[in-house]
């Protein structure tokens, strides 16, 4: 393992973004991590908390409807979103292989969407609901 995880859980948003924020101290520039969990299970909090803990200080918003966002943190962050688009030709086309080819960290939500488009190497992890809003948070392989 690249690196010791606990699976873990939440207890509440601030709490997973302060998770989201530790995690963010053990990326390198090339991580790519994909995120896998139903609706509202706390990726994208999580996420918060990994661009916080990389100092970045702006708004951060899934990017549902605009596939992929951009943030300019102490390493540069690229967040993507699998939910609305499913068909690997468009992804090639915007150039989603471009991206794994950078030393940016490459976030993906709804990875398991289109597992096939991920690189080998690429850190799984798991967010669900363990309660009304406790998330569990599990490593998966790295």
């Amino acid at each position: 393992m690249k690196f010791g995880w606990k699976d873990c859980e939440s207890n509440s948003p601030a709490e997973t973004i302060q998770i989201g924020e530790c995690f963010s101290q053990i990326l390198e520039p090339g991580d790519v991590l994909a995120f896998n969990g139903e609706l509202a299970s706390g990726k994208t909090t999580f996420i918060k908390g990994i661009l916080k803990g990389l100092g970045y200080k702006q708004s951060v918003t899934s990017p549902t409807f605009t596939l992929i966002n951009e943030y300019p943190a102490k390493i540069p962050v690229i967040h993507i979103d699998f939910y609305r688009e499913e068909e690997m030709g468009r992804w090639i086309k915007i150039g989603l292989n471009d991206y794994f080819l950078e030393d940016n960290i490459i976030i993906i939500e709804w990875a398991d969407k289109l597992k096939e488009l991920l690189p080998k190497d690429a850190i799984v992890m798991n967010f669900s609901h363990s309660g009304l809003d406790n998330r569990k948070i599990e490593l998966v392989t790295n």
